[in-house]
């Protein structure tokens, strides 16, 4: 959010209020399209939702350049993520007996980078869902975009405490995520999963180089 003049630590508490509406419209769509393992959502949210506000609070002391660097690898590494898994013979990485301990380390994952960037950990957590479990493309949206809300809720209250949400923006934003969200969900749903898998690792690439590298003027 820095192209409206916000740090980064204003652009992380806006975006995570903005995430919350967004999150819980794509979930819904999610949702009646069956496309959200709930026993899975839960073992992410439950230790993301404890990690997150903390993260926020111990990244007070970062730099808002460092800041924009992590997400920007964060992305990239969730794009990396998704070409690996187009290139990969074996449907999942990770043993089916593992999978427990697997959604948790998925779900301590989501906290550290929900409560030091903001947004969530969605650009990495779908990813990993998919080259890790095997899940489709469809499935692991959706369960990232339902794992998230937990977290988002308390690293929210954790930015409202310290005034980095800027409210003025939300309401613009909210109205504007809302259709964007149930749109998009749809589409998803509706698109063959190689090419949704491989438009969603491109967007985040893309993105990722642009916090990598973009200076503000």
């Amino acid at each position: 959010m820095g192209w409206i003049g916000l740090n980064a630590f204003q652009a992380r508490g806006t975006a995570l209020m903005i995430a919350l509406f967004s999150a819980s419209m794509g979930s819904f769509v999610y949702h009646q399209g069956g496309s959200i393992d709930w026993l899975s959502v839960a073992l992410i949210a439950l230790p993301s939702m404890i990690l997150t506000p903390i993260m926020a609070s111990y990244t007070e002391h970062f730099s808002n350049r460092i800041l924009k660097h992590i997400f920007g690898i964060v992305l990239i590494v969730g794009a990396l993520a998704l070409f690996l898994k187009d290139e990969s013979t074996t449907s999942a990485l990770v043993p089916s007996d593992w999978s427990i301990i697997y959604l948790l380390a998925v779900g301590v994952i989501e906290g550290l980078v929900a409560g030091s960037v903001g947004v969530s950990g969605g650009p990495v957590l779908a990813p990993l869902l998919v080259l890790g479990l095997g899940m489709s493309q469809q499935l692991a949206q959706g369960c990232s975009l339902a794992a998230r809300i937990p977290a988002v809720i308390t690293g929210l209250a954790e930015n409202i405490r310290h005034g980095h949400v800027c409210w003025w923006y939300v309401p613009g934003f909210a109205i504007g995520g809302l259709p964007g969200a149930w749109v998009g969900g749809k589409l998803a749903l509706m698109l063959p999963e190689q090419n949704l898998r491989l438009l969603f690792a491109i967007l985040l690439a893309a993105l990722g180089f642009h916090y990598l590298f973009y200076k503000n003027k």
